[in-house]
C-alpha cells in the first residue's frame, strides 16, 4: 500500500513539474436557496442542483492536498449541465474557522435539516453563517474580507461545462483560507433555471482541473511593518476594538491573503495562545470587535504569498480603544395636560381634542368626560398642530364657522400664524372610511356637518385639524389660544387650546430629508397643462411650496421609462452638444434660489427664501445623448423573452458603448461640465443636484408596461450582475465628468487616515451619484468609492454592517425607502419612520410616489400624499393628514440629530439613548441586538411614547 502511494506521489510530483493538468475530486457540494421561501432548505442529497441569479448558489469543497505548496496558474470547475443555459458565473471565497462553523454538504433533498448548511445558517438552525446573524451572501460575496472572480462558461460536449476559476481561489482553499468556494449565476436577467449535477449523481460528479508548478520554499521573507491601531467605530458599552490594515508591498507577485492574530498579554512563563484569528483575501481592513477596552493587545500578521511563501512580521502591541460611554438619560419633563373635552350644555354641542396624528372616525365613540391629554410642546421654526372633533348636537347642523383666536382679555397669543382645515374622509376597499384630506377652512366659510360631499353614511363628527406655525424667534414659554365655534353666526362653544414653546430651534437647512419623490409634474393633477407655461410653473411650485413647508421636499423625476424628457425637465441640447439653460432656468430658477419660498408668495413655514434641498438631474442612459446611436449592438429584439437573452449575450457595457474615451461618454461630460459651470454661474450651490438612474427593463414587456420601455438594465432597484455593471459605468462617467466625491476611497491608504467622524454627516459635494437599490444584500463591491446617496429598502438592520462600513469607508450616505402602514387605527407609523430610520444610520425617508389625483379622493392610495384640491373649489393641492404625521416625524428626527451632534454620539450611543426614553429592549447589544428586540422593530411606539420623546429631546436640548 504505501508502495502505491509513493507511487502516485511521484507521478504527482513528476507531472506538477511539468506543468500537467491535475484533476481533484469534488469532497462536498450543496445548492444554497436563498428564495424567500426556501432559505431554510438543504440540499446535499440532491444529486442536481440550480444555479440561478440571486435565488440559487452552488457551494462546493475539493480535494486539495495533491496541490499543497504549489503555484497555480490554471484551474477550472467541471460540471455537467442538467438544464439551462448557464453563460456567466462568479466564485467567491468562503470563511474558515472560527470565524464560523465549518460546514458539511447534509444529506437533505429540499428539506431542513440540523446541522447543514442553508442560506441562513452555516449549520442549521443555531449556527449563523455570521457572528452578527448575517447570510450566506453577508459571509462570502457581500463580505469584503472575501476574494470573488467572475468568469465566462465554456460549454463542451455532452452537457459538461468548464468555467474557469481564477488561481488565487483556488490557492486560498490549499492554503486552508477558504473553506471551499462558492458560485453564482451572473445573467440571473433571463430568469431561466440552470441545473447541474452534483457529486451524488456518480455518472457526471463534478471535478477541478489544475496546473501549476510544486515549489519548496526554504526561507519565508519578512513581511514587513503593519498598521494596527485602537479603532473607536467598533466599540461597545464595555469593550473596544483594534484596527488593522494588512496591506504590503513588501513581497513581490501575488499575495493571495493574510491571517491576523490577536491576544491580551502574558506572563514571560506563558506560552502565545493567540486569542482572536482573522483571515482576509481581500479588503486589508480587519477589525476584531469585543476586547477588553482601553488594554495593550499583542498582533500579529502573517501573509500567504503565491509563491508558498508565508512571511511573518513583528507583533505589535496596540492598546484597544476606551469602551463606549453609556449616554445618561435625565428623567423626562412630564407633560403638563389639558382637558380633552368641552361641551356647552345648554346647546349640546360638544368639542373633543385629538393628538394630531389620529385618526378619528366619523362616527368614533365620544371620549369620557374628564378625559385629559399632552398640552403640545414645539421646538421654534417649527409646526405644532392637533384636531379639535365636532359633536354637533344630535350629530347634524348646518352654517358652522370656525376660527382661532387669542383669549379673551389675554396677552398671549398663539406664536405665529394659524391654519385651520376640515378633514375629508377616503374609502378604502372594504369600504371603511379614514379620515385623510386635510382642506383648508377659509376664514369666516361656513360648512356643515356631516359633509354631503363626502357622502359618509353615518358621519356625526367633524374633525378640524389646527397648525400652529411657530417662527424661530418666538420666546420660549406657555402660548394659548381659542377655537371659537359659531353656528349660524351665534357663538355656540369656546375650546381653550394652550402650546408650550422650547427653547430648541430647528434650522432652515433640511438636514434630516423627507423626499416627496415624483414621476411626473403635478401640476397636472391640477387639470393645468404645458400649452400655459406660467400657469403650469406656478401651481408646480404650489406642491413645491406644500411639501417645503412640511420639512419636505418633491422631487420630480425629468425623464420617463420611454426614454424621452419631461416638458422642459433638461436644457435645450444644440447639435454640438451645448447646453441652453433659458427655459429650465425658467422653470427650475425659482426653486434653486429660494425665491419661490419667499414670503411674498404667501409661504409660511421653515426654509422661507431657502432653496431646496435636493433635485433629480435629466441624465440617464437616454440622455444627453441617444442610447440608440451609441449602444452596439443595436437594436434589441422586441420579443420581450429574445430580448433578455440578447442582453445577457452582450459584451461588457463598456465595450458595447465604445469604451472610456467614446462618444457617448464625451457627451455626458461634456453635459456635466455645463452643468457644473452654469448652476455655479447662477449661484444656485445648496442643493444637491442628483445623478441617478430610474429606468427598468421591465418596461419593454408589452404585456406589463406597453414595451414602451428603453433601458437595458434594471437601474433602480438592480438585481443582478450586469444592472450592478451598468450602475458602475454611469456612475464611472459622472465621477469622470467632474463631480467630486466627498472623500475620494484610496484602497492602499492606511487604515489611521480612514476616519469616521463621530455624530457628523458625511459632506456632500453639490453634485451627487444617487442609486436606489433597495437590496444592498446584492450590491458586493460593484459601486465601491462611486455612490454619495444609497436608498436602500427595510434593511437597515439586517445590513447593518455592511451599511456601517459603506458609510465609515466610503462616506455614503443612506435614505430608507418604503412606504409605512397607510389607513390604520393611527398614523403613528408615518411619524415614527423618521425617528426609527435615522436611528438605524439614514438621514432620510423616502415613499416611493407622493402626487395623488381626483380619483385618489373616493378611494384610498397609499401613494397619495398631496391631493388636488379642485373638487374643494381650491387652486392650490392640499396635505393629508399622514403628510402632518410624517412632518412631526421630521420634526423629533431633526431634533434627535441635534441633541446627537451636541453630545457626540455615534449610531450605537444614539440608539442606546433613545432605547432608554422609549424602555425598548436591546438598546445594550450595541450593533447586533436581536432581530426582534425593540430597538429593532420599535414595537409599540406610538404617539404617546413619541411625545415622551419629543420632551425628553427637547429637555436635553434646552439643558444644554
Amino acid at each position: 500500500m504505501r508502495s502505491f502511494a509513493l507511487a502516485v506521489s511521484l507521478v504527482l510530483t513528476w507531472a506538477a513539474a511539468l506543468g500537467a493538468e491535475t484533476k481533484l475530486s469534488i469532497t462536498a457540494d450543496v445548492g444554497i436557496c436563498a428564495h424567500p421561501k426556501e432559505v431554510e432548505l438543504n440540499t446535499g442529497g440532491s444529486s442536481r442542483v440550480r444555479v440561478k441569479g440571486n435565488e440559487h448558489y452552488y457551494l462546493f469543497r475539493f480535494d486539495t492536498g495533491p496541490v499543497r505548496n504549489w503555484r497555480i496558474t490554471k484551474a477550472a470547475l467541471h460540471v455537467k449541465l442538467a438544464g439551462g443555459h448557464l453563460r456567466r458565473v462568479a466564485f467567491c471565497t468562503v470563511p474558515v474557522a472560527p470565524a464560523m462553523a465549518n460546514w458539511t454538504e447534509g444529506t437533505a433533498r429540499n428539506q431542513p435539516q440540523k446541522g447543514s448548511p442553508c442560506f441562513t445558517c452555516v449549520s442549521y438552525p443555531g449556527k449563523r453563517w455570521t457572528g452578527w446573524g448575517g447570510t450566506m451572501m453577508d459571509a462570502t460575496f457581500n463580505n469584503p474580507r472575501m476574494l470573488w472572480v467572475a468568469a465566462n462558461v465554456k460549454a463542451g460536449a455532452d452537457g459538461w461545462l468548464e468555467i474557469p476559476i481564477d488561481p488565487r481561489l483556488v490557492m486560498a482553499c490549499a492554503l486552508g483560507l477558504s473553506n471551499g468556494l462558492v458560485m453564482s449565476d451572473e445573467k440571473g436577467q433571463t430568469r431561466e433555471n440552470h441545473d447541474i449535477f452534483t457529486r451524488e449523481q456518480s455518472s457526471a460528479r463534478p471535478y477541478v482541473t489544475v496546473q501549476g508548478k510544486a515549489l519548496r520554499v526554504t526561507t519565508n521573507p519578512s513581511r514587513g511593518p503593519f498598521v494596527a491601531e485602537p479603532f473607536p467605530p467598533a466599540a461597545g458599552f464595555g469593550h473596544g476594538a483594534i484596527c488593522v490594515d494588512t496591506s504590503t508591498k513588501v513581497l513581490s507577485g501575488g499575495v493571495v491573503g493574510s491571517v491576523v492574530r490577536i491576544h491580551p498579554p502574558i506572563r514571560p512563563d506563558q506560552t502565545p495562545a493567540w486569542e482572536r484569528k482573522a483571515v482576509t483575501l481581500g479588503d486589508p481592513e480587519v477589525i476584531f470587535e469585543g476586547l477588553e477596552p482601553n488594554r495593550p493587545h499583542h498582533v500579529k500578521v502573517w501573509t500567504f504569498h503565491d509563491s508558498g511563501a508565508v512571511a511573518d512580521s513583528m507583533t505589535k502591541t496596540v492598546l484597544s480603544s476606551p469602551a463606549l460611554e453609556l449616554p445618561m438619560v435625565a428623567r423626562a419633563k412630564t407633560a403638563a395636560t389639558m382637558p380633552a373635552v368641552f361641551q356647552k350644555t345648554s346647546g349640546g354641542w360638544r368639542v373633543e381634542l385629538r393628538q394630531a396624528g389620529e385618526v378619528v372616525l366619523p362616527d368614533a365613540k365620544p371620549l369620557p368626560d374628564g378625559a385629559t391629554m399632552p398640552v403640545p410642546v414645539t421646538p421654534r421654526n417649527a409646526w405644532v398642530a392637533l384636531q379639535a372633533v365636532l359633536l354637533p348636537p344630535n350629530g347634524h347642523d348646518s352654517n358652522v364657522t370656525v376660527a382661532a383666536r387669542a383669549p379673551t382679555g389675554a396677552r398671549i397669543t398663539p406664536p405665529g400664524p394659524v391654519r385651520l382645515y376640515r378633514t375629508w374622509y377616503v374609502l378604502d376597499a372594504k369600504a371603511v372610511a379614514h379620515a385623510e384630506v386635510l382642506v383648508p377652512i377659509k376664514p369666516g366659510a361656513a360648512f356643515d356637518i356631516p359633509w354631503k360631499a363626502n357622502k359618509l353614511p353615518r358621519q356625526t363628527r367633524q374633525p378640524i385639524f389646527v397648525d400652529v406655525w411657530v417662527p424661530r424667534g418666538a420666546t420660549p414659554g406657555r402660548y394659548a389660544m381659542e377655537l371659537r365655534v359659531k353656528q349660524a353666526g351665534k357663538d355656540v362653544i369656546d375650546v381653550p387650546i394652550p402650546f408650550e414653546v422650547a427653547t430648541a430651534t430647528l434650522g432652515d437647512e433640511f438636514r434630516i430629508v423627507g423626499d416627496m419623490n415624483a414621476y411626473g409634474s403635478p401640476a397636472g393633477a391640477m387639470g393645468v397643462r404645458t400649452r400655459d407655461p406660467k400657469a403650469y410653473m406656478a401651481m408646480e411650485r404650489k406642491y413645491y411650496r406644500l411639501a417645503h413647508a412640511h420639512r419636505m421636499t418633491l422631487n420630480v423625476l425629468p425623464y420617463s421609462q420611454s426614454g424621452s424628457i419631461n416638458w422642459r425637465g433638461a436644457p435645450r441640447t444644440g447639435a454640438d452638444g451645448k447646453l441652453d439653460f433659458a427655459e429650465w432656468d425658467e422653470r427650475y430658477g425659482p426653486l434653486l434660489s429660494g425665491e419661490a419660498f419667499s414670503p411674498a408668495t404667501g409661504y409660511v413655514g421653515p426654509g422661507a427664501n431657502t432653496p431646496i434641498h435636493h433635485m433629480y438631474l435629466p441624465f440617464h442612459e437616454n440622455w444627453p445623448c441617444k442610447l440608440a446611436e451609441h449602444f452596439k449592438p443595436w437594436p434589441p429584439p422586441k420579443d420581450y423573452d429574445a430580448f433578455l437573452k440578447w442582453s445577457a449575450d452582450l459584451p461588457t457595457i463598456g465595450q458595447c458603448f465604445g469604451g472610456g474615451d467614446s462618444a457617448y461618454a464625451a457627451w455626458w461630460h461634456r453635459a456635466l461640465r455645463d452643468f457644473q459651470h452654469h448652476l455655479a454661474q447662477r449661484g444656485w450651490r445648496h442643493t444637491r443636484y442628483q445623478v441617478y438612474l430610474n429606468n427598468k427593463y421591465y418596461f419593454r414587456n408589452p404585456k406589463e408596461s406597453s414595451g414602451r420601455g428603453v433601458s437595458l438594465w434594471l437601474l433602480d432597484e438592480p438585481m443582478f450582475a450586469d444592472d450592478f455593471l451598468a450602475l458602475r459605468h454611469f456612475g464611472t462617467l459622472a465621477l469622470s465628468g467632474g463631480f467630486q466625491k466627498a472623500r475620494p476611497f484610496d484602497p492602499n491608504e492606511a487604515m489611521q487616515r480612514v476616519r469616521m467622524v463621530r455624530g457628523q454627516p458625511p459632506k456632500t459635494a453639490m453634485f451627487g451619484f444617487r442609486i436606489d437599490i433597495s437590496r444592498p444584500t446584492h450590491q458586493r463591491n460593484w459601486l465601491d468609492g462611486l455612490v454619495d446617496l444609497n436608498v436602500c429598502a427595510g434593511q437597515l438592520h439586517s445590513q447593518r454592517h455592511l451599511i456601517a462600513r459603506r458609510k465609515r469607508r466610503f462616506a455614503e450616505e443612506y435614505w430608507n425607502y418604503r412606504m409605512p402602514p397607510s389607513f390604520t387605527s393611527d398614523n403613528a407609523a408615518w411619524a415614527l419612520w423618521p425617528v426609527q430610520s435615522y436611528c438605524w444610520g439614514a438621514t432620510g425617508t423616502l415613499p416611493w410616489q407622493t402626487i395623488g389625483s381626483d380619483g385618489d379622493l373616493a378611494k384610498a392610495d397609499e401613494t397619495a400624499l398631496m391631493y388636488p384640491g379642485r373638487k374643494f373649489g381650491l387652486k392650490e393641492p392640499v396635505p393629508s393628514l399622514r403628510m402632518k404625521a410624517w412632518r412631526e416625524g421630521l420634526q423629533i428626527a431633526e431634533m434627535l440629530r441635534m441633541l446627537r451632534e451636541k453630545r457626540g454620539w455615534n449610531d450605537i450611543q444614539l440608539r442606546a439613548w433613545v432605547g432608554q426614553v422609549l424602555q425598548l429592549e436591546g438598546w445594550k447589544d450595541g450593533m447586533d441586538p436581536k432581530a426582534d428586540a425593540g430597538i429593532v422593530t420599535f414595537k409599540g411606539v406610538g404617539w404617546e411614547k413619541l411625545e415622551i420623546l419629543k420632551l425628553a429631546i427637547v429637555g436635553a436640548l434646552d439643558h444644554d
